[in-house]
């Protein structure tokens, strides 16, 4: 173990050693309830298998990728590639917002995510897909992380209201989540790198209307 990265409401993230063969990597603890009834373990254990399950199957250099993952005793582990970089939300942070140049190069490579998302079958929803989850690599690659609360959409599937509130869309509220939910989350994201604040829940954001350093074509997109 070299030292915690994050905790959070769903475990929290060590940065460790592969000593088979001596990479850096990402422990993503899950605790899982002791004194609990027998179905609220269950769901914890099923939510664990969930994302093991999906980031399982994705090979994409722009996401997150798994190497292994174990229980022991009560804790669940996620094995994951360590990515240097910082997330979206950090740069923005640190540095103040981003230019529309570097906005509309991070649009895209958002997009090119999705589509690999979206071509699966069935398609799979991140529901999460906001600043703190997109690191951006020191090569300029965006990478997204963090599948916890991610689906897979059948088309009966309904589901629990999860995720940031101002990257909800609305049919997120009502627990039904289809493969266009995940374009939402992306233009509330750009609103973000445009403004530096996290847009309105529920609304329609345009970044033209909070800032001059934005062209009416991309605040459009936004919007």
């Amino acid at each position: 173990m070299l030292g915690a990265i994050g905790v959070g409401g769903q475990g929290s993230a060590y940065s460790a050693r592969d000593r088979i063969n001596n990479t850096t990597v990402v422990l993503k603890e899950f605790i899982l309830p002791v004194f609990v009834n027998v179905k609220v373990r269950k769901s914890a254990l099923e939510q664990f298998e969930n994302e093991a399950k999906i980031l399982r199957q994705l090979n994409n250099d722009q996401i997150v990728k798994l190497l292994d993952f174990f229980v022991e005793d009560h804790r669940a582990y996620l094995v994951l590639e360590h990515i240097d970089g910082t997330s979206l939300r950090s740069l923005i942070e640190k540095k103040g917002v981003a230019g529309e140049p570097q906005v509309r190069n991070l649009a895209v490579q958002m997009c090119h995510i999705l589509e690999y998302l979206h071509g699966l079958a069935p398609p799979v929803v991140h529901r999460d897909f906001t600043p703190d989850n997109l690191i951006l690599r020191s090569d300029g690659t965006l990478k997204l992380i963090d599948f916890n609360v991610a689906q897979q959409v059948e088309e009966t599937t309904t589901g629990t209201v999860v995720g940031k509130h101002a990257y909800l869309p609305p049919e997120q509220f009502r627990g039904e989540t289809t493969s266009q939910s995940n374009l939402y989350a992306p233009g509330a994201t750009l609103f973000y790198l445009l403004v530096g604040e996290d847009p309105e829940p529920i609304s329609v954001s345009k970044p033209i209307l909070n800032t001059e350093n934005v062209s009416q074509g991309l605040s459009d997109i936004v919007a």
